[in-house]
C-alpha cells in the first residue's frame, strides 16, 4: 500500500511537471478554468482537484475563473485578461523602452471597467475607454507569447488624454526618443476627438522642434497642460495652454 502511495504521487508530480511545461509553451499566457481543464483532458472534477492542488503551491492563480503561470511576464498577464484590451500610458513607454522609469502599475485600457489585480508584487490597473477612442493597438509575440500594445502613437495620446496615468515629461522624452510616424500621429490625433489632446500634442511638438501645424485649429480657452496639477504657470498663446508642469 506504501508503495503503491508513493507511485502515485510521483505520477501527480510528474503529471503537474509536464502540466506547466504545456502551459509554459502555450502562446496564451492567461487561462479560464475550462481552458485548463480542456489542456488537460480530464472530466470537471478531476480537473477542480488537479487545479486546486497548483492554486495551493502558488504555482497557478491570477483571479476567480483567471489562471496564469507564477513568474510570467506581466506585460504578457496584463494585456490578457480581458479581451479586448491594451497596454498603454507609461507602461506602453516601458515596454518599447521610452522610459527611464521601471514601473510597477501596468495600466490596461479595456472597453469595460473593472477592479485591479495584483499579480507578482505588480498592479494591473484597467482604465476604461469608450469604443471610439478604443484603436491603435497591435498584437504582437514576446516571449513566445501574445502581448497586445498600443502602437507609440497610440499610447502618446492616450498618455496626453488622461496625463494622470503619465506624468506629461514622460510622454515627452518619450516624443523625443520615438521614431515617430507624425502622419499617423495625427490621424489619430483627429480621431481621438479631444482639443485638449491636440493642444497637449501640438506644444510638445513645436517645443521638440518639429512641426505642428497640421494639427493648428483655432482655441477659445485656455487649457491645462496637465489636469492634475495646480492651475499655475505661464500661459502659450498659441495653444491656449496653462504649462503647469516642468517639462525639461
Amino acid at each position: 500500500m506504501i508503495t503503491l502511495n508513493i507511485q502515485k504521487k510521483k505520477n501527480i508530480i510528474m503529471k503537474s511537471l509536464e502540466f506547466i511545461e504545456i502551459l509554459k509553451n502555450s502562446k496564451n499566457s492567461v487561462f479560464t478554468f475550462s481552458q485548463l481543464a480542456r489542456i488537460l483532458g480530464k472530466k470537471e472534477e478531476y480537473a477542480k482537484v488537479f487545479i486546486s492542488r497548483l492554486v495551493e503551491k502558488e504555482l497557478l492563480r491570477l483571479e476567480r475563473n483567471k489562471y496564469t503561470l507564477k513568474g510570467t511576464n506581466p506585460f504578457l498577464v496584463a494585456s490578457n485578461v480581458i479581451f479586448p484590451s491594451y497596454i498603454s500610458f507609461i507602461s506602453a513607454y516601458s515596454y518599447y523602452n521610452l522610459t527611464t522609469q521601471l514601473p510597477r502599475i501596468f495600466f490596461v485600457v479595456s472597453l469595460k471597467q473593472k477592479k485591479s489585480i495584483s499579480f507578482d508584487s505588480n498592479l494591473i490597473q484597467f482604465v476604461k475607454f469608450k469604443r471610439f477612442r478604443f484603436f491603435g493597438f497591435k498584437r504582437e509575440i514576446l516571449e513566445g507569447k501574445f502581448v497586445f500594445v498600443a502602437e507609440v502613437e497610440k499610447a502618446i495620446l492616450d498618455s496626453l488624454y488622461l496625463p494622470k496615468y503619465c506624468p506629461i515629461s514622460e510622454t515627452f522624452f518619450a516624443m523625443k526618443n520615438a521614431k515617430l510616424n507624425l502622419e499617423k500621429l495625427f490621424k489619430y490625433a483627429k480621431e481621438m476627438k479631444s482639443l485638449a489632446v491636440i493642444k497637449r500634442l501640438g506644444y510638445l511638438l513645436e517645443i521638440s522642434g518639429r512641426d505642428a501645424s497640421e494639427i493648428k485649429t483655432s482655441f477659445k480657452n485656455y487649457t491645462l497642460l496637465n489636469p492634475d496639477l495646480p492651475k499655475k504657470g505661464e500661459k502659450n498663446e498659441k495653444w491656449k495652454l496653462i504649462i503647469n508642469e516642468v517639462i525639461e
